[in-house]
């Protein structure tokens, strides 16, 4: 009897040690899930379960390895996710994937901590299905739900790229609820997806938590389906027809002069192919040529006598000047006649380590010789939009600032009707980061409720609807436009309100994450003091 009770102690010995070993690969696999939600697999339905191996494992284990299992989890997510950096330099991916896996490790630590105060002492008696009251089941994936999206919140900070929110974008009604909460009640649909999930497939008596936990991603999609099914009524409708021009030209950190030329002839040639009564405005991407248009220098008269030639208006990126002789990426709206620069917006948020080196007396030089462009780009002072004429203010969105809700949403406080994008992705010639470029910026129009025409110099070239819907591209038919990346020019053509009504999500950025803070904050006090009242009787 002794010795058959010895050996059943040893198999469950056993069992928990092959459970918590395994359970950092099955952290691992959800994180390379969440990757493979993200262009360009754009495999959308992985994203609901992808949190489950953490809402487990942060029950089951102690913070340290429930640290661990969130660490594994991100290093799955930012490795894959983040591999087009490669194209920069090999060591990218490798260096900033640990980094980023920080957040979600913090993630699992934190909701372990948390469990412990909702739950009190943990019972590892059963740890495939948990034998959970209702109401501290409903506690605790509530704020398991609510803790991630308040984390990705705060690494949005420092790395804002493919947040939750972006593995929705092939899927317009589960978006739109981002009109009302911001991009981060987006994300709050999905955690609290999983946690429906979770609830029914590894606890007893789900149906209390689960039933709560799903009415906010019902009510979501059915205002999503209603929104994706409705259409604007405008009571000044503005047209805005616009000539894209996408030059599909390799970039050079230090161009020649014939480099320079054929750049300057190519779009102006691609600019020509457009009759003018056609479009009101022609757009150029980012610093389709690779020098300042006010240069002072032959090749930089010979590109503005080219731009005065055409006669046209044009939106177009460039490299600048500031008074004080700093350089600036930025936006020149150019009016004939005569090639006169009738607006100008700088770029408000600089790429890292692209258009600047933070840090940099502190790097040593070998670091800094691997990513710099030989130059510190100075910062744009204020979201003011480009008045492009007395209907059309476009806030102008310079490559990659356009994916931040700040951004966007301070051009249309200071009067945007239309977002614009002028962007280059060409450093990235055989990767996903263009398509995922694309993604990352559908919500914000969205969460304006304003539509974007978008110019690149290798695709993602068109509009994104209001719902955050990419049409009316230019190039080649294919079945995934976004793909494309060729040379082309085109015409499109928005519609969209003269005095628009700035949106619940612009008008209280980012109240969904202080909401969520609040509550979490709730469930800990009250849990606490709960558990006390438990320790005292």
């Amino acid at each position: 009897m002794k010795k058959n009770s010895e050996n059943s102690c040893n198999e469950v010995v056993a069992v928990s040690r092959i459970v918590k070993f395994s359970a950092p690969f099955a952290a691992l696999l959800g994180g390379i899930g969440y990757a493979m939600a993200l262009p360009p697999l754009n495999w959308s339905i992985l994203v609901f379960v992808v949190l489950l191996p953490l809402f487990w494992s942060s029950y089951v284990f102690r913070w340290r390895w429930s640290f661990l299992c969130g660490w594994m989890w991100g290093l799955g997510w930012a490795f894959f996710s983040c591999r087009f950096l490669r194209e920069i330099h090999p060591a990218v991916p490798w260096m900033l994937a640990p980094v980023l896996a920080v957040w979600p490790g913090v993630y699992g630590a934190v909701l372990s901590l948390l469990g412990g105060k909702i739950f009190g002492n943990k019972d590892f008696s059963t740890p495939w299905r948990l034998n959970w009251d209702p109401v501290k089941a409903l506690l605790y994936l509530f704020s398991a739900a609510a803790l991630f999206t308040v984390l990705e919140w705060t690494r949005c900070h420092l790395f804002v790229w493919n947040d939750f929110s972006v593995t929705l974008w092939k899927i317009p009604f589960l978006m739109q609820i981002a009109r009302i909460t911001g991009r981060y009640g987006t994300s709050l649909v999905i955690t609290f997806l999983n946690a429906v999930i979770f609830a029914l497939f590894f606890t007893r008596k789900p149906y209390l938590s689960a039933g709560v936990l799903a009415v906010y991603p019902l009510l979501a999609a059915l205002y999503g389906v209603y929104r994706i099914n409705s259409t604007d009524e405008f009571k000044e409708p503005v047209v805005w027809r616009c000539a894209l021009i996408q030059g599909n030209l390799p970039q050079q950190r230090i161009a020649d002069a014939r480099t320079v030329i054929d750049s300057i002839e190519t779009y102006c040639n691609l600019t020509r192919e457009i009759p003018a009564e056609q479009a009101d405005t022609v757009i150029w991407p980012e610093c389709a040529i690779p020098i300042a248009l006010r240069m002072n220098h032959p090749l930089g008269g010979f590109f503005r006598y080219q731009i005065a030639a055409l006669d046209r208006q044009i939106l177009l990126g460039s490299l600048d000047y500031t008074k004080d002789g700093g350089m600036t990426n930025s936006a020149l709206l150019i009016n004939p006649p005569g090639g006169r620069i009738a607006g100008k917006y700088d770029k408000f948020h600089r790429v890292p380590f692209g258009e600047y080196v933070p840090f940099r007396s502190l790097l040593p030089e070998s670091w800094i010789a691997a990513f710099d462009m030989g130059r510190d780009l100075t910062d744009g002072k204020k979201l003011e939009p480009l008045r492009v004429n007395d209907q059309v203010s476009a806030g102008t969105a310079v490559c990659y600032e356009g994916i931040f809700s700040y951004v966007s949403a301070g051009f249309v406080r200071n009067g945007a009707n239309v977002l614009t994008a002028v962007s280059n992705d060409v450093w990235y010639p055989e990767s996903s980061e263009p398509e995922q470029h694309l993604a990352n910026a559908v919500m914000r129009c969205v969460e304006t409720g304003l539509p974007m025409i978008r110019c690149g110099n290798n695709g993602g070239s068109g509009v994104v609807t209001s719902r955050g819907i990419f049409t009316s591209y230019i190039g080649s038919a294919a079945e995934r436009p976004e793909l494309l990346r060729e040379k082309a020019a085109g015409v499109v053509e928005v519609t969209f309100e003269r005095h628009p009504e700035i949106t619940p999500a612009v008008r209280f950025e980012n109240a969904i994450v202080y909401l969520l803070l609040l509550l979490l904050g709730a469930v800990c006090f009250f849990s606490g003091k709960k558990i006390k009242q438990g320790k005292a009787e």
